[in-house]
């Protein structure tokens, strides 16, 4: 029996060295990542031995975010990938028991430490009440002269005090102690419950004739890193071009190790706002009321601090809004504000180590707290994703080239200029940085400078009084469709002035581009109701009602300035309901949505009046809601 079980346990140890021979453990670095609106394509190489016979390399450290789906490997040599798997490795596992048992060790010493200070505070109050004893003694049992009386109550309040100076020390170390102890017994909890670093590995399966080197290229896309834009937008005056900063916000948190790569960024996916409002179409029926605005959020403008679980604030926070490449950090104080497009409706907050939310914007103030992300992946699950053939990754961006720019970088610690290249491909624009690039996985923001334009440029002035009765300036730009840009915040500036936030919006189509400048309260609009001209008349079977408003405009700037009007009609979508334009002042109507539209110049201290005035007819005995 004894030589059936060695033989038994010769066999497995030779089967277990036999598996371990053909396995080979491979570290490779990032070397490219092309860092799209959303997730990120990184692209390694390294050059392998490969033994002959069947053997398994094992690529280690890879994202845990990275999509199976679409995990490629390239291989080069005489060698044949019979297959190629993702699987998840625990890699802290080992790092966490060693710092547990050195946290153990440390913890042991306090406690002997502990133990011998105690003991010397027990030998202090020993030799206490053997000062105490001896001196009662001394006085009862001799009768001594003053001097000698003096001299030893001299000697016993030396050693007292030379005691207690000594018991205060111990009795610091004792706290000093206690803390430390402290600290450990925290540090050991929270690794004793600490969810482990689950890292993604591809397998890759060779079958080799001979012994031989094999170049091995990776290519996969990871979520949780990418960038948004975001612009600076100035100008000095009416009379002066448009200054447009172009700027990339860099992020990633994959907890891969990105060190001087060869970085590209593809396009591939002030509390008032100074966003000019649209205006809905008034659909008028019975039952319906008058479209209203939301007049609280504050010209599309969403604020708030975002919270972790145990309320404090979190900074660097990304906050997007989904299907769109505008973004936004939160600041170390947790803050944020973003500006909303019109028609967007959701914000998504996104944070390493908590739970991913997107939330329904319902006001102008959105405080968040986000949840940790406890989910914990199952302990070395293989999944196959290959095919018994290499799998290569192929591709390469075309398209008209730019002469480099250069690219100004931004952070907390540094400052520097570096060489950017754009390019325009079939699928969006790219911006490739022409210098090695070090993006940590901390999730810490890197603002980059991509471009800088001076564009000349014209200016109106919009307002929808029926909403907002400030005049928004707007700086119109042709030709931008040359300047690669994507729809993202801007900061705006306007004669040396913070203006607030905006929104380059390059989804429109047209070959004008609009950035708002923010309100100019030097332009005085007013909408007032004519309650003279407002009547209901019965004829028949039907009723007539009478609407009537007056818009009042006045420039008060030192120059002529040209403005756009908005304003509206109800639009019926029932036979029995008509709506007639009696006066329109010389607008333009637009009949389908009932938007009329005003183009007027006023010279400097000009001022004008424009009448609106329409008719409603419907069947006498209706309720009709009309404004």
């Amino acid at each position: 029996m004894k030589r059936l079980r060695l033989g038994l346990w010769v066999c497995i140890c030779l089967c277990a060295t036999s598996t371990l021979m053909g396995q080979n453990k491979v570290k490779t670095t990032a070397e490219k990542v092309m860092l799209f609106i959303d997730g990120a394509q990184v692209t390694r190489t390294k050059q392998v031995d490969i033994p002959a016979g069947n053997s398994t390399l094992t690529f280690t450290g890879l994202s845990p975010y990275m999509d199976a789906q679409s995990m490629q490997v390239s291989a080069k040599g005489k060698f044949t990938v019979v297959a190629v798997n993702r699987q998840f490795n625990y890699i802290d596992s080992l790092s966490v028991s060693e710092k547990q048992q050195s946290l153990q060790k440390e913890l042991k010493k306090i406690e002997k430490q502990q133990k011998e200070q105690s003991a010397e505070l027990g030998l202090i109050n020993a030799e206490y009440e053997m000062l105490k004893t001896n001196c009662s003694v001394s006085n009862k049992s001799t009768t001594a002269s003053l001097a000698t009386i003096k001299e030893v109550n001299q000697y016993y309040s030396g050693q007292m005090k030379a005691l207690k100076t000594k018991e205060l020390a111990i009795n610091e170390q004792i706290a000093e102690l206690a803390i430390k102890q402290k600290q450990l017994n925290s540090e050991i909890a929270q690794l004793s419950g600490k969810s482990l670093n689950s890292m993604s590995e591809i397998v890759v399966n060779v079958n080799a004739p001979a012994a031989c080197k094999g170049t091995f290229t990776l290519n996969y896309y990871v979520k949780n890193a990418g960038w948004f834009p975001s612009y600076d937008v100035r100008s000095g005056s009416l009379a002066e071009p448009i200054s447009i900063v172009y700027k990339a916000n860099i992020f990633q948190n994959t907890k891969e190790e990105w060190k001087n790569v060869d970085l590209s960024l593809s396009s591939s996916n002030p509390s008032t706002g100074s966003v000019a409002p649209k205006l809905s179409t008034y659909w008028l029926d019975y039952g319906l009321a008058a479209p209203r605005y939301d007049v609280n959020l504050n010209g599309n403008m969403v604020s708030g601090v975002v919270f972790g679980e145990d309320r404090t604030p979190l900074p660097g926070v990304n906050i997007i809004i989904p299907g769109t490449t505008i973004g936004t950090i939160s600041d170390v104080n947790g803050k944020y504000s973003i500006t909303i497009p019109n028609g967007q409706t959701k914000l998504q907050f996104s944070y390493i180590g908590c739970v991913t939310q997107t939330r329904d914007i319902r006001g102008s103030v959105m405080n968040i707290t986000l949840l940790n992300d406890n989910q914990m992946l199952d302990e070395v699950v293989v999944v196959g994703y290959g095919t018994q053939t290499k799998s290569v990754m192929t591709g390469t961006s075309t398209g008209i080239k730019k002469a480099p720019q250069k690219l100004a970088l931004y952070d907390e610690e540094a400052s520097m200029a570096l060489d950017v290249k754009q390019s325009q491909g079939q699928m969006g624009y790219e911006f490739e940085i022409k210098l090695p690039y070090t993006i940590p996985s901390d999730n810490k923001p890197v603002v980059a400078e991509i471009g800088k334009y001076e564009l000349p440029a014209s200016y109106v002035y919009q307002s929808t009084p029926k909403i907002d009765k400030d005049a928004f300036l707007m700086a119109q730009v042709t030709d931008w469709e040359k300047l690669n840009l994507l729809e993202g915040e801007a900061n705006v500036y306007f004669e040396n002035t913070f203006i607030g936030k905006s929104i380059v919006n390059v989804t429109q189509q047209n070959d004008t581009l609009s950035f708002s400048l923010g309100r100019d309260k030097r332009i005085m609009i007013q909408r007032t109701k004519e309650n003279e001209y407002t009547s209901r008349k019965f004829i028949g079977s039907n009723q007539t009602q009478s609407i009537a408003w007056k818009l009042s405009i006045r420039n008060t700037r030192t120059e002529p300035v040209t403005l756009t009007l908005y304003d509206q009609l109800p639009v019926s979508r029932n036979s029995n309901i008509t709506v007639a334009a009696e006066e329109i002042s010389g607008g333009t109507l637009d009949e389908e949505k009932g938007i009329i539209t005003w183009q007027i110049t006023l010279q400097p201290g000009e001022q004008r009046e424009l009448p609106l005035r329409y008719k409603v007819k419907y069947p006498k005995g209706r309720n009709l809601i009309i404004e």
